[in-house]
């Protein structure tokens, strides 16, 4: 079975479970791309443009449950990150850092487990801005960028297709704003993917719509259970990656 098939499976599964959560395409889709042999700055450059692809139809067909303010704060705050992620790619090992990342994120996570069920925290614009600047840093770094504004959304116990809304407008944002540092200082290069990567998109954009059908009949107790799930994961393959 040829690589391109292998990748094009491995994406067509991510793009459902981002398609049903909203934010769990990359980190399903990068240890299994990274198993079919491609290169960490292949998977970035394929989880950034597919993602934003798929989340550009998400964020039409949803653009009535998304809070546009929470979704600028999100994406503006993500710039700062993206570009510290972008040099620290030139002149810092970005290991310990993404090892860091990784430890928060699953603590975050792990307390989102164990809260009292009835317990909601705001999504404050200082929290946003927080979870937007992380998930920038690891927008460039690992393309692992969905966790942080995840959890924000996920304490404040925002509603399913609210949630799904939001991270697709903050996706667009700063999956555009990633790509745009990381093209400019020539971190990555689509040599190798081509013709490949229109399949690939092909293959996320029809995991992407079956997992958005599945929207509002999981029921709300096993969404957020899965989203718990889901960051803890991000967590950890944000550490493998290191």
């Amino acid at each position: 079975m040829s690589a391109l098939v292998l990748a094009s499976a491995a994406v067509a599964f991510a793009g459902l479970i981002g398609g049903l959560t909203g934010f769990g395409a990359s980190l399903v889709g990068t240890p299994l791309l990274l198993l079919t042999g491609l290169p960490l700055p292949q998977v970035v450059l394929i989880n950034l443009v597919t993602t934003m692809i798929t989340r550009i139809a998400v964020l039409r067909r949803e653009r009535r449950h998304v809070v546009w303010r929470r979704v600028a704060v999100l994406g503006a705050a993500s710039l700062p990150g993206a570009a510290a992620g972008t040099l620290t790619l030139h002149w810092l090992p970005p290991h310990g850092l993404r090892i860091l990342a990784g430890v928060v994120v699953i603590l975050s996570g792990l307390r989102l487990l164990i809260r009292p069920a009835d317990r909601v925290h705001a999504a404050t614009p200082r929290r946003q801005a927080v979870a937007g600047l992380l998930g920038g840093y690891l927008s460039t770094t690992t393309s692992l960028n969905g966790a942080p504004p995840a959890v924000l959304l996920a304490a404040a116990k925002v509603p399913p297709r609210t949630f799904v809304a939001d991270l697709a407008g903050y996706f667009v944002l700063t999956n555009t704003l990633s790509l745009l540092l990381l093209v400019t200082a020539g971190q990555v290069t689509a040599d190798g993917l081509w013709p490949g990567l229109p399949v690939l998109v092909a293959a996320a954009v029809v995991g992407n719509a079956v997992g958005g059908r599945l929207i509002g009949r999981v029921p709300r107790r096993v969404f957020d259970r899965a989203i718990v799930g889901l960051i803890v994961v991000s967590g950890v393959v944000t550490m493998a990656s290191a």
